[in-house]
């Protein structure tokens, strides 16, 4: 059993967005059959937010079935453009439902699945953050009130996991960085870095703002950035159980 994350797989919804516009040809063509091929139905792939340019649950339908489909159980958690996830656990559960290969969802909560406890939530982009690009794939407007929910959120999810599985390995995942390229701490570093996961992936940079993002060994957490486009649109291998 092996540990992959993906992120920002942006799938077209029923309102047929393609991706074509930021370069992604053929999307999502390359990274199913790059995923198939990788991937066995013992693994796992946390799928780390952007799931769907949907904005309601009607229009996801269909994304969600093509995720069920790859190879591997999967964790989910919400991106910024996910609009059609919505706040209620109760009707994400029923949501989810429909997928077998869906194993749990990062909502205040943690996941347990094979020797891995895996915490996380959205978070958002950090005061602390260098400039990025902007547009419909860059940087988000700073709200404040944001970093302290994402932070609360990303606690309960962390609490949760000291709860249910204190013995396995600790993973972090979230889709907004937690720390920039330039080094500097955040509210959520400092919050996850307390935890001590072995490793935090997370996605949400792409093009030239994936520069942005830090990648490497930051106290003792090792953090991987996992967008599709940064990872040439194949999972990334994160463990091996």
């Amino acid at each position: 059993m092996r540990l992959f994350a993906i992120g920002d797989t942006h799938l077209p919804s029923t309102r047929s967005k393609d991706m074509d516009r930021f370069g992604w040809a053929g999307h999502p063509g390359p990274l199913q059959r790059n995923w198939d091929a990788l991937v066995t139905p013992d693994d796992v792939v946390i799928v780390a937010g952007d799931i769907s340019w949907a904005t309601r649950p009607t229009e996801v339908m269909a994304d969600l079935k093509w995720l069920d489909e790859r190879p591997g159980k999967k964790v989910l958690l919400r991106g910024n453009h996910d609009f059609w996830w919505g706040d209620s656990t109760t009707k994400l559960k029923a949501l989810f439902a429909n997928f077998p290969s869906f194993v749990g969802f990062l909502q205040n909560c943690a996941v347990e699945v094979g020797p891995w406890v895996i915490a996380g939530s959205r978070l958002w982009t950090a005061p602390e953050a260098p400039s990025m690009p902007g547009g419909e794939m860059g940087d988000e407007v700073q709200k404040p009130d944001y970093i302290t929910r994402e932070t609360n959120r990303l606690q309960l999810s962390i609490d949760d996991a000291k709860k249910r599985a204190p013995g396995k390995k600790r993973v972090c995942a979230v889709h907004f960085p937690p720390i920039y390229s330039n080094g500097l701490e955040t509210a959520f570093s400092r919050t996850l870095e307390a935890w001590k996961p072995m490793v935090c992936v997370y996605g949400h940079l792409h093009g030239p703002g994936i520069a942005a993002g830090f990648v490497g060994v930051h106290s003792e957490v090792k953090y991987v950035l996992a967008s599709c486009d940064a990872a040439n649109f194949t999972p990334v291998l994160l463990d091996e159980g």
